[in-house]
C-alpha cells in the first residue's frame, strides 16, 4: 500500500475578523458628514438667485420648485452616502467599537444638517408664499 491518507477535515478556516484600527468607511462617512454642511454654503447663494428669479409678484410659476431643488442638489447626495457608509460600518463593527463611534458621530452630524436644511427649505417655501 502507499502512504496516502484519506482526506481529513484539514485546518479550519480562520474567522475573518475585522482588522484593528479605524476603517476607511468610518472615516469616509465622517468626512462626508462634515462636507455636506460646507456644500450648503455653495448651493445656498445659487438657490437664493433661483428664488429671486422664480418670484413673480406672489404667484407660483413653473420654476417655483427650482430654489429648493438647487439648495439640496449637493448636500443630499453627500448626506445619503454618509448615512449609508455609517450604517454599514455600524453593522460590520458594532456601535461600541471605535469605528462604530465615528459612524454614530457622522449620523448625528447628518441628522443636524438635515434638520437645519429642512428649516431653510421651509423658509424658501415661505418666501415663495406657499403658506
Amino acid at each position: 500500500m502507499s502512504n496516502t491518507h484519506p482526506p481529513g477535515p484539514g485546518t479550519p478556516i480562520a474567522d475573518s475578523a475585522p482588522p484593528p484600527g479605524i476603517a476607511r468607511s468610518a472615516t469616509s462617512s465622517l468626512m462626508l458628514a462634515v462636507i455636506a454642511p460646507a456644500s450648503i454654503y455653495l448651493t445656498f447663494p445659487v438657490a437664493l438667485l433661483a428664488l429671486m428669479g422664480a418670484a413673480d409678484s406672489g404667484r407660483h410659476t413653473l420654476f417655483s420648485w427650482l430654489a429648493p431643488l438647487i439648495f439640496w442638489s449637493l448636500p443630499l447626495p453627500l448626506g445619503v452616502l454618509s448615512i449609508s457608509l455609517a450604517l454599514s460600518t455600524i453593522r460590520r463593527f458594532g456601535p461600541e467599537s471605535e469605528n462604530g463611534r465615528l459612524a454614530v458621530k457622522s449620523l448625528w452630524i447628518s441628522g443636524v444638517v438635515s434638520i437645519v436644511g429642512f428649516f431653510v427649505t421651509l423658509s424658501f417655501m415661505h418666501g415663495m408664499q406657499y403658506f
